[in-house]
């Protein structure tokens, strides 16, 4: 060995031992999904380095995608106490408590470490991620738009992007970005999944099912590719499928939101395959898992229905400041009452725009969060109720909104988020020219509906314990008794089994309340292509039918206790 081979092996070493280059083998060891190996040479540069703001930060992430939040949690904060101002880590810290849907300090912590640097595009993704959960069209668009444009080549950023056009109802231009994310990474499997869903709020079940089903064939052992994979009724589940996930669901190790998405995914496959006995079995495994991770405050919730009255109690008038050449036509009831069906209805006339579920209203109001209303959210609204201009702005805002959503420019535009019932007081109050629809069905029928639908993070809670749903239910029923009392003439009640079974009169009188001539399209509602983004994704793309009629009979002897209370 000369002495320049001698000089060449002893840089290389020394490389090798150099923290920064032991650091970042472990940082590529971890990307790469070695966590043993990765976890090996963190701990040793631990030894030597406890207070190494960036060691320590990549040990939390390890812990993170590890699933152990909390002492993910631990690193972050320690992280932080070596360096207070800390962006990264402060992102860090808001996806921990994301992952563990604690929005509010997922919100706080995002927002310290935007402030600290604007132009992070981690924190901007994330913060586009969580106005994205919340449902806040404007916001999710706005940063994910801010992302994308510091960083156009940024998978991440795209796929946010994309997904924030999905929510502000411009389901093609998403569509063509998860295409263009899916060429420059053709295993990525998730933004494959993100293409199908795309796909499938659009209609095109047939594009939908190809992805789904080559994705979960290629790997059936991620979860989501599972629930996925059942909600086609001709796919069929092999033995080696079955028995995999019937283990996860025996596996201490496995968290109570996964175990929640399997034991819906089995009962919706068995519930398919007409085996109502193991579907059953699984849909009281799939609520108990998901009630289990937090309870429903059904006593606050009562308090805060009973304020909403008394908050209408009296006869208010406004002084409306702007006129509006905009109609909106305001859908409401509770969740799975055929809501979705009402607005493919009426959005398949040549006049009407269904923009599909918003939040605005509710936002705006102060109420932020129609489901778990506070007494401070409540007194708030009490207190705009006093104020002409407040409640000129909270219209003129709304009606602002809303025209984004109307690109056509029609005259009628839906606005279908259930919830909205707690408002149908400041509607008749600031919307005046607005039509209200209450839509209801067999109080059986639509909460076996929701008892058996998984919702979107935790955002009905109290639809996973069979008692507190019936009392939930008989909240909305007193609320809406109120509601038509005080405004009868103002509101058109939509029964869905007379509906069912009278399609063209109630149809023909649901066209007449809110202004709008007879059209034929509306008969034949399902044939109309536009985006839809609700539980009932499937069902308003086929003919009028009663197959959800009486469909919790199949499950009798399981919702004893729902049958008992909703009397």
């Amino acid at each position: 060995m000369n002495r320049q081979e001698r000089r060449r092996i002893q840089k290389q070493n020394k490389n090798q031992t150099n923290p920064r280059n032991l650091l970042i083998k472990a940082i590529n060891l971890h990307s790469n999904k070695q966590f043993e190996e990765a976890s090996k040479i963190y701990n040793s540069l631990y030894e030597k380095f406890p207070k190494d703001y960036d060691l320590i930060r990549h040990m939390g992430i390890l812990e993170q995608d590890l699933q152990n939040y909390d002492e993910a949690f631990k690193y972050y904060v320690k992280a932080l106490e070596i360096k207070p101002n800390g962006f990264e880590a402060l992102n860090n810290l808001g996806a921990v408590h994301q992952l563990k849907k604690d929005y509010n300090l997922a919100k706080k912590s995002f927002e310290r470490s935007h402030a600290i640097n604007p132009n992070y595009v981690p924190t901007i993704n994330n913060l586009a991620g969580l106005y994205y959960i919340q449902v806040n069209q404007e916001l999710a668009l706005e940063f994910s738009s801010k992302a994308l444009k510091l960083q156009p080549k940024n998978i991440l950023a795209l796929n946010q992007y994309a997904k924030s056009l999905l929510l502000n109802n411009k389901p093609n231009e998403a569509i063509e970005i998860f295409k263009k994310i899916i060429s420059m990474d053709p295993n990525n499997e998730a933004m494959k999944m993100n293409l199908a869903n795309a796909y499938k709020e659009m209609g095109y079940f047939e594009k939908a099912n190809k992805i789904i089903s080559e994705v979960f064939l290629n790997n059936y052992k991620v979860p989501d590719h599972l629930v996925a994979y059942v909600t086609n009724k001709e796919n069929t589940l092999e033995e080696n499928h079955l028995n995999y996930y019937e283990q996860k669901l025996d596996d201490e190790s496995i968290s109570n939101e996964e175990k929640s998405s399997i034991s819906h995914a089995l009962f919706g496959y068995f519930r398919n395959k007409k085996d109502y006995e193991k579907s059953g079995k699984y849909l009281i495994q799939t609520n108990k898992y998901h009630y289990i991770q937090k309870a429903f405050d059904l006593d606050g919730e009562r308090d805060c229905f009973e304020n909403l009255k008394k908050i209408f109690s009296f006869d208010r008038n406004l002084e409306i400041k702007k006129q509006t050449n905009i109609t909106p036509i305001f859908i409401c009831g509770m969740p799975r009452s055929g809501t979705s069906l009402c607005e493919q209805i009426l959005s398949s006339h040549s006049l009407v725009n269904g923009a599909g579920e918003l939040n605005y209203l509710i936002n705006l109001s102060g109420i932020n969060n129609a489901i778990g209303m506070t007494k401070e959210s409540t007194d708030k609204l009490e207190l705009v109720i006093k104020s002409d201009d407040e409640l000129n702005e909270i219209r003129e805002s709304y009606l602002s909104k809303l025209k984004n959503h109307n690109n056509d420019n029609l005259p009628y535009v839906c606005d279908k988020m259930p919830h909205n019932f707690l408002l149908i007081g400041l509607i008749r109050l600031i919307l005046p020219e607005a039509k209200i629809i209450y839509c209801k069905r067999d109080p059986m029928d639509n909460c076996f509906s929701l008892y058996s639908h998984k919702w979107f993070e935790r955002s009905h809670q109290y639809s996973y314990n069979q008692a507190i749903l019936a009392d939930y239910y008989k909240l909305h029923e007193d609320i809406m008794s109120y509601w038509i009392k005080k405004y009868s003439k103002n509101i058109f009640v939509l029964d869905n089994e007379i509906l069912v079974q009278n399609q063209k009169e109630i149809t023909e009188q649901l066209l007449k309340f809110c202004g709008l001539d007879w059209e034929d399209n509306c008969m034949d509602f399902y044939k109309t292509e536009r985006q839809v983004r609700t539980a009932s994704i499937q069902q308003v793309r086929q003919p009028m039918n009663n197959k959800s009629i009486g469909a919790w009979k199949k499950y009798e002897s399981f919702l004893t206790e729902l049958k008992e209370n909703i009397k």
